[in-house]
C-alpha cells in the first residue's frame, strides 16, 4: 500500500505534470466545496487547503485576485482578512457543468437535436456565446449553426438570458428516423465532436486514478488526505467534462470508456466524502467561524450521498 505521504506527493506531482493552474484548481475548490458550505471562505483557509497540492501562498493569492478581476469571485475585507465567494455569474457557469459532473446516470436520448442559428448575434458577443455553447457540448456544423443531440433547453435558455441574446438567435429542434442518415450522423459526430480524443482523456484519467485506488487503502486516509484526494479527482474529471459534449449512448462507440470513468469518480467520491467533510467543517473558516455543514443539495450528488 502507498503510505499517505506518497499519496499526497503523487497527487501533487500529477497536478504539476498536467500543468494544472492554481486558478483552475481554485475554481474547483469553490464549486465542489465552498459553494456547498455557506459560499464564503477566508483566504487563509484557501491557502492552507491548497498548499499540499503544490500551490504556495503567492500562487493562491494571485489566482484569487485574477478570479475577482475576471468576474468569478467576489471579495470582502473584514479588518485585515479577506473573504471570497463565487459571483452569481460563476455560480451559473459552474452549475451547468456540475449537472454533468455529479450526474448519477448517463442521460437518455429522445433522438432529437437542438439547433442554434446565430446570424444576428452582434460581433462583440459572438466569442462569449461560442465558449458557452461549447461548454454545453454544442458544435458548429456550418457557419453560424450550432448543434447538440438533446432536446433539453435548460442550460441553453439560461445562457441566452444571461447574455441577453434570447431575441438574437433562432432555436430549432430536429430529428431523423432514416437509418442511412443516422449512420452518417454517427460518423459526423465522431469527427466533429472529437470522440477519439475524448476517449483518450478518459483513458488517461482511468489509468492514473484506478492504479492509485488499488495502491491506496482509502480507509487509512486522514480527513485532510480525503479532502485532497476528492478535490484532485473532481478537478481532473471537471476538466474532461468541459471537453465532453455529453453525447447520448446511441452516438458513442460500444463500451464507451467515459462510463467507466463516471463509475470510478462516483465510487471514489462516495468513499472520500464523509471524512473530507469533517476536515472542511473543522479546519476551514469564513467570517463567522468554521465553515457550516454541507447544504442538503450537496447530498443529492451522484444520485445520493450518505450523511
Amino acid at each position: 500500500m502507498l503510505i499517505n505521504k506518497k499519496l499526497i506527493q503523487s497527487l501533487a506531482n500529477h497536478i504539476k505534470e498536467n500543468n494544472v493552474s492554481c486558478t483552475s484548481m481554485t475554481v474547483t475548490i469553490f464549486g465542489d466545496v465552498v459553494s456547498q458550505h455557506g459560499s464564503w471562505i477566508w483566504l487563509g483557509s484557501l491557502i492552507e487547503c491548497m498548499e499540499p497540492m503544490g500551490f504556495n501562498d503567492r500562487a493562491v493569492r494571485t489566482s484569487a485576485f485574477r478570479l475577482v478581476q475576471n468576474g468569478w469571485l467576489d471579495v470582502k475585507k473584514i479588518g485585515r482578512k479577506s473573504y471570497y465567494c463565487f459571483t452569481e455569474y460563476a455560480k451559473a457557469q459552474y452549475e451547468r457543468v456540475a449537472r454533468r459532473i455529479y450526474a448519477s446516470e448517463p442521460p437518455e436520448w429522445d433522438n432529437r437535436w437542438l439547433l442554434v442559428l446565430t446570424n444576428s448575434v452582434p460581433d462583440d458577443k459572438r466569442e462569449e456565446l461560442k465558449k458557452s455553447l461549447t461548454w454545453q457540448g454544442f458544435n458548429m456544423l456550418t457557419t453560424n449553426l450550432y448543434a447538440h443531440p438533446s432536446s433539453d433547453r435548460r442550460s441553453l435558455d439560461e445562457t441566452l438570458i444571461e447574455q441577453k441574446l434570447s431575441q438574437e438567435v433562432a432555436v430549432f429542434t430536429a430529428s431523423t428516423d432514416d437509418p442511412y442518415s443516422q449512420e452518417m450522423i454517427k460518423g459526423l459526430v465522431n469527427v466533429k465532436w472529437g470522440v477519439e480524443e475524448l476517449a483518450n482523456f478518459y483513458q488517461q484519467f482511468l489509468d492514473y486514478f484506478r492504479e492509485l485506488q488499488v495502491k491506496t487503502d482509502l480507509a487509512d486516509l486522514t480527513e485532510q488526505e480525503c479532502f485532497i484526494f476528492r478535490s484532485v479527482v473532481i478537478h481532473n474529471y471537471r476538466r474532461i467534462q468541459l471537453r465532453d459534449p455529453d453525447l447520448p449512448d446511441e452516438l458513442l462507440p460500444n463500451g464507451w470508456v467515459g462510463y467507466e470513468a463516471q463509475d470510478l469518480v462516483k465510487r471514489l467520491y462516495r468513499s472520500l466524502t464523509n471524512r473530507s467533510l469533517h476536515y472542511i467543517e473543522r479546519e476551514l473558516f469564513n467570517a463567522q467561524g468554521k465553515l457550516p455543514a454541507a447544504s442538503s443539495k450537496f447530498y443529492t450528488r451522484f444520485g445520493g450521498l450518505s450523511q
